[in-house]
């Protein structure tokens, strides 16, 4: 007997935006799994100069493990089989097997993991990479 498969709680966007994650021509922002809130679109359009200010590179919250394991114990959006193989050294392998057996639960995948903290990383620090590479490419 097949099993019915319920659609009333399907988030349309949600299933639009998994699709442009390997899209790079588009903004961080337009990739984003989650649908912004009204104060994340107000904070992600551009400040005028006088504005601007260094933001701090972390979030602070009252509840750090619920931010932690909302940023990096959820599943990858795409499959591991269309990434690439990478070693990593032997002591990070067994500290983030320890965190998703306890913390993750074993509900979160190796791949998933750090897939999530890459994406943080490059969020986080975009703007530094694009400086940093604009000043050492200097081929022409």
């Amino acid at each position: 007997m097949a099993k019915k498969t319920n659609i009333e709680g399907i988030d349309e966007n949600f299933i639009i935006n998994s699709f442009r994650q390997d899209d790079l021509t588009l903004p961080p922002s337009a990739r984003a799994m989650e649908s912004p809130t009204d104060a994340e679109a107000a904070a992600s359009e551009p400040m005028p100069p006088e504005e601007q200010r260094e933001e701090p590179r972390r979030r602070k919250t009252r509840n750090k493990e619920q931010d932690y394991g909302a940023l990096f114990l959820k599943e990858a959006t795409i499959p591991a089989r269309i990434g690439k193989t990478v070693y990593i050294r032997k002591e990070y392998h067994e500290r983030i097997q320890l965190i998703l057996r306890v913390i993750g639960k074993d509900e979160v995948s190796l791949f998933s993991y750090i897939d999530n903290v890459l994406a943080h990383h490059f969020d986080m620090f975009q703007e530094d990479i694009k400086r940093l590479y604009e000043q050492n490419n200097n081929i022409f």
